[in-house]
């Protein structure tokens, strides 16, 4: 008889959970646990952060409309899943990440389902996942310092905190692969064992929309900059040297794009992508510095570029110190893109900046308490970034946000 077990016996890592780290991370399993053969463990993890922050941001006050220089934000979210093994030693389980859609008022929130997937796995050949959930580059990336064993803060340029602060076309990008346009598309992901330190993976998406909903757009008269057929592969190195760590990692993405059939000159037809990705962490006793970088033929955040636009590179370069409960540390990326272009092309190639500063001190288990501080500028000659569109006024924008707030996690 199969033996049932609640979520606070959960021994391996392929939970969404938050236990240790304070992180709702999507994870592998973990092959050296196990859970006894024909036990299912299930969970149901959750948590509640909320956060008062004050900002300053280009186009705060425009057109005679102005937004409020402080704020409260907050939000909640769910973590169901389980893990099983089998009397013949497959271990199979599902993952899933509810998030709530904020509203305007408590009756205008919803819940949504960012990621959903299930596997199956031996330890012999490793595990194959299907369904919502992140590709081959995000499961090989090392080094953007915003989760996990690398988070000082909320998440950095890649947390929750500007998406309450500052409006969105200040924000600079975040080219990195903790995107939605990447986790929340359909995907079959294949991970092997780790030999001597050394894994690898490599994943396949259809087409980029949630789920793929319906068929697949191949070709439209109306130009779209939608990926097709994305393919990707990563390896990741883990190894210590006494008292020394090293993680060093890589991949690559390579997809097509909506074709264009259109004949409106006022209309840029999209290229396919061709992404390369490099990660490396060192720690020592409680440090931990590293770096990321992204380059190749994309837009944003790995979207298709526009015909004849420049190729797109960013590297960030971080560090954090822990020591007990409480962790420092600091994160700076710089992202070059194409950015806007209209026709006929007016536009300079876009520059980005992002600046992360912060702390997290773990209160009690189940409670963290953060600070953060986030400087960001975006620089595109000819696009004007407060109306969205070419122009000559603001040029370069910026924004800064300082907050303090917390975690309840379960």
């Amino acid at each position: 008889m199969r033996q049932f077990l609640l979520a606070g016996a959960a021994t391996l890592t392929a939970a969404l959970g938050l236990a240790g780290a304070a992180q709702a991370q999507v994870s592998s399993p973990d092959f050296t646990k196990s859970i006894s053969p024909g036990s299912i463990v299930v969970r149901l993890d959750g948590r509640v952060s909320q956060f008062f922050g004050v900002s300053g941001f280009s186009g705060q006050s425009v057109s005679g409309t102005k937004y409020s220089g402080d704020n409260m934000g907050g939000y909640f979210r769910l973590y169901p899943g389980f893990d099983g093994v089998a009397a013949n030693g497959l271990q199979y389980g599902a993952q899933a990440e509810i998030r709530e859609n904020t509203g305007t008022s408590a009756s205008a929130e919803t819940l949504y389902v960012l990621r959903d997937f299930g596997y199956l796995g031996l330890p012999q050949l490793g595990l194959v996942r299907f369904g919502q959930q992140e590709g081959a580059l995000y499961l090989n990336d090392a080094g953007r310092f915003e989760s996990g064993k690398e988070a000082f803060d909320d998440g950095g340029w890649n947390g929750d905190i500007q998406n309450f602060f500052v409006n969105a076309n200040e924000r600079p990008i975040y080219a990195w692969t903790w995107s939605n346009s990447t986790r929340t598309t359909d995907k079959i992901d294949y991970i092997t064992p780790s030999f001597s330190g050394l894994s690898f993976s490599a994943s396949f998406e259809p087409n980029q929309t949630a789920e793929n909903y319906g068929p697949a757009v191949v070709s439209s008269s109306t130009a779209t900059d939608l990926r097709r057929n994305t393919f990707e592969v990563g390896t990741t190195y883990k190894a210590k040297f006494g008292g020394l760590g090293l993680t060093v990692d890589g991949g690559y993405m390579n997809a097509g794009a909506v074709s264009y059939t259109g004949t409106a000159k006022s209309t840029l037809p999209y290229q396919g992508l061709s992404v390369g990705s490099a990660g490396a962490v060192l720690t020592y006793g409680g440090f931990m510095v590293g770096g990321n970088t992204k380059f190749g033929n994309m837009n944003g955040q790995f979207e298709p570029n526009y015909a004849g636009g420049a190729n797109a590179v960013g590297w960030l370069a971080g560090g954090l110190y822990t020591t007990g409960p409480l962790t420092v540390g600091a994160s700076y990326f710089n992202y070059k893109s194409q950015g806007d272009w209209s026709s006929p092309k007016t536009e300079g190639q876009r520059d980005e900046t992002g600046l992360s500063a912060g702390a997290t001190y773990v209160l009690v288990p189940g409670v963290k308490l953060f600070a953060s501080y986030l400087y960001g500028t975006r620089w595109q000659g000819g696009y004007n970034f407060v109306t969205g569109a070419a122009g000559s006024a603001n040029n370069k924008v910026q924004a800064q946000v300082f907050a303090i707030g917390t975690w309840l996690y379960w």
